[in-house]
């Protein structure tokens, strides 16, 4: 199977510029697009990183906590630590919610019933 380091890249970016803007509006934060950016690109690499290396720090919790707040700080720099928090309680609500409506997706559109070039494409999912 072929893997294309930009398209996941890519991938991560637009999806954590969405989650970040969605918090951003739900928390009522003004947005600066290039902090956004930034932040979204972090996790981009952060993504990366983890799917290249197979060092087990990078799939450590407490790490991927940390880097959620690095995002949140570098996205929205909040004032103090409560609003901090909260911002963090939201990117991570947003970020399940979007986790789990791309999860239902999976099954409403019933990919056993899916061709792509000729091809089925196969559900076989590794929970």
């Amino acid at each position: 199977m072929t893997v294309y380091i930009d398209i996941i890249f890519l991938e991560n970016l637009f999806m954590n510029y969405i989650i970040l803007f969605a918090t951003a509006i739900i928390v009522k934060t003004p947005i600066k697009i290039l902090k956004t950016l930034l932040a979204s690109g972090l996790g981009s690499i952060y993504a990366i990183i983890t799917y290249i290396t197979k060092l087990e720090i990078f799939t450590n919790t407490i790490l991927k906590i940390i880097l959620s707040i690095v995002m949140i700080y570098i996205a929205f720099t909040p004032k103090n630590t409560k609003l901090l928090f909260k911002q963090l309680l939201i990117f991570y609500l947003t970020s399940f919610t979007f986790g789990g409506v791309a999860f239902a997706l999976l099954y409403f559109i019933s990919p056993e019933n899916i061709y792509y070039e000729g091809r089925k494409i196969n559900r076989n999912i590794s929970y």
